[in-house]
Order: C-alpha cells, then sequence, then structure tokens
C-alpha cells in the first residue's frame, strides 16, 4: 500500500494519469515513478543551482532563495510541459515529427545548460573564485593603466606649465599675479583627486558581482574537461524523456491513454454542439445546428463530399417567371 501511494505521487509529480497507470503493468508503472523521482531530484538541483545565480549577482543570501524556488517553478512547469505532451505513441518517422521531437530535445538540453552550469560553479567555487580574482585583476589593471596614462599625461602638462611660469617671474622676463599659479595647481589638485576616484570607481565596477558570468565562462574555458560533467548531467536531465519513449507503443498505456483523450474529445465537442445551438438559436429565434463538413468530425481528417446537382437554363428561367412543367 506505501509503495502504491508513493508511485501516485510520483506519477503526480511528472504530470502522468495514476487512473491510467494502475491498469498498466509493473513495468511501465516504475518506469513513471522513476520519472517522478529524477523530476523531484532535478528540481532540487534547480532550487539549489538558481539559488547560487541569483546570490551571485544580487548578494541576498536570505531573499535568493525566494527567488530561486520561484524561478525554478517556472522552468520545471516547461520541462514538464515538454514531458506531459510527448507522445509515447510512436508514428511513423516523418520529416516534421523529427524535426518537432529534435527543437523539444533541443530545448531542454539548453534547459539543462542553465542548471547545470551554476551548479557546478557552486561545487567547484575555490577554483570559481580563483579564476574570477584573476579576470578582475586583469580588468582593473588595464583599466588603470589607461586612466592612469590619461591623467599622468595632463598632470605632467600642467606641472611643465607652472615650471616654465615659474622660472620666468623669476627672470623677469613676465610679471605674473598669483591668480595664474592658484588656478594651475588648484587644477593640478583636482586632476590628482580625480585619478584617485577613477581608480576607486573602477575597482567597485569590476566587483565579483558583475563580473559573475564572466567568471563562469572563464572557469569552464579554463576547465574542459568540466563538460563531460555537464554531458552526464544532460544524459540524466533527459533520462524522463527516454523513459518516456521506452514505453511500448502497443502497451496498455498507449492505448488507454489515446482513448481517453479520444473520449474527452468527443465529449467536449458534443457539449460544444449543444451549446452552439442554444446560444445562436435563442438569439435568433430559430433553430441553428452545427454544420459539419467532416466525416470524422471533430478530428477533420475525412472532408464530406459535395455533390452539387445543376439544372439547365431553361428550369431556372422557369423558376424566375413562376412556370411550371407541363406534361404532354
Amino acid at each position: 500500500m506505501r509503495l502504491d501511494s508513493t508511485y501516485r505521487f510520483l506519477w503526480k509529480v511528472v504530470g502522468e494519469d495514476e487512473q491510467i497507470l494502475d491498469h498498466c503493468g509493473k513495468k511501465t508503472q516504475a518506469v513513471f515513478a522513476i520519472s517522478g523521482f529524477l523530476f523531484l531530484l532535478l528540481f532540487l538541483i534547480g532550487i539549489l543551482s538558481y539559488r547560487y545565480v541569483f546570490n551571485g549577482i544580487f548578494k541576498i543570501p536570505t531573499f535568493s532563495w525566494l527567488l530561486a524556488f520561484i524561478w525554478t517553478i517556472i522552468i520545471f512547469n516547461i520541462y514538464k510541459l515538454n514531458l506531459s505532451t510527448l507522445s509515447a505513441n510512436k508514428p511513423k518517422y516523418m520529416a516534421g515529427y523529427i524535426i518537432s521531437l529534435l527543437i523539444r530535445i533541443v530545448f531542454m538540453v539548453l534547459i539543462g545548460i542553465t542548471l547545470i552550469k551554476p551548479l557546478e560553479a557552486l561545487i567547484f567555487n575555490k577554483s570559481l573564485s580563483k579564476g574570477l580574482s584573476k579576470v578582475i585583476a586583469k580588468k582593473i589593471e588595464n583599466s588603470s593603466r589607461k586612466s592612469d596614462t590619461y591623467f599622468d599625461a595632463e598632470i605632467a602638462s600642467l606641472e611643465e606649465e607652472l615650471s616654465q611660469l615659474y622660472r620666468h617671474a623669476n627672470e623677469g622676463r613676465i610679471s605674473i599675479g598669483n591668480e595664474k599659479f592658484n588656478f594651475l595647481n588648484e587644477k593640478k589638485q583636482m586632476l590628482l583627486d580625480e585619478k584617485g576616484k577613477t581608480l576607486s570607481e573602477t575597482q567597485d565596477l569590476f566587483n565579483p558581482s558583475n563580473l559573475f558570468f564572466i567568471g563562469l565562462l572563464v572557469f569552464n574555458k579554463e576547465n574542459p574537461w568540466i563538460w563531460f560533467f555537464t554531458l552526464s548531467f544532460l544524459v540524466i536531465f533527459l533520462l524522463p524523456l527516454f523513459l518516456k519513449f521506452s514505453v511500448s507503443p502497443r502497451g496498455i498505456y498507449v492505448n488507454d491513454r489515446i482513448a481517453l483523450q479520444k473520449q474527452i474529445i468527443l465529449e467536449e465537442y458534443g457539449e460544444f454542439k449543444l451549446l452552439y445551438s442554444e446560444i445562436f438559436g435563442n438569439s435568433n429565434k430559430s433553430q441553428i445546428v452545427w454544420e459539419e463538413n467532416y466525416e470524422d468530425a471533430p478530428f477533420n481528417t475525412k472532408r464530406k463530399r459535395h455533390i452539387i446537382k445543376l439544372s439547365k437554363e431553361s428550369d431556372f428561367l422557369k423558376q424566375i417567371h413562376g412556370l411550371k412543367d407541363h406534361k404532354s
């Protein structure tokens, strides 16, 4: 009994119908229970992974758990939609079906990468921090070199100008007041202050929060072996999809699911036709019936043949003038 309740819970987690699975074999039941367990495991990993991202960007340790939980729910609802809408009844492998399946797999792989990469950074946090520190130091050094070159050139130009003024004043070549010297000295001090301020702003700009994703890129670039870890995780991430494909297309699960879907469609279509007659019949005070143009409505794969009976021109003229045929 406990195993049955656990199975039912795991089936619901992965979006499967327990009424159908109750009549399936143990192997099919176990397959979808494993899918449900993997879904739960990946969901928990998603919370840890996305929490690491939000905390790394915004530096809000407590609130980042809530953000990670909400974002994980959104991502895994998309993941569940891809799984639940995947049909285990494998049709003929036509080009359209194969393209649709490939698009679905690529989309799920992209979701998996957004999940695994932050997790890798969380697991190998020391290596990431070391690589990020190198990136920050290099960027600060490059930016500081450029700003220092500019300010040093401007300050050197002012000092040269001040030196010339002092020399000319001492030699008696020019007569100049203190205002000019004060102006140049104030400008020099302003440049020195601006130089220190620019360095401080550069250090604030290149902090770990702003370079979080750059740190991830550097970590993956310097540690190419990490992609083996990524591929292994992606196999686990796509395993529920492969498990669903492993179900026999001629088994009870597929047949019952197709029958249930067909029954739901027919019931909804029958209710639609009744409501259509009631709504439009009441407004026009006449009986209106939904016209069906297909033999297999509502699936609409076989269109009805419309046989048009054409009359002669003389019959048309007689109808206009209200004449009737008289047999001789």
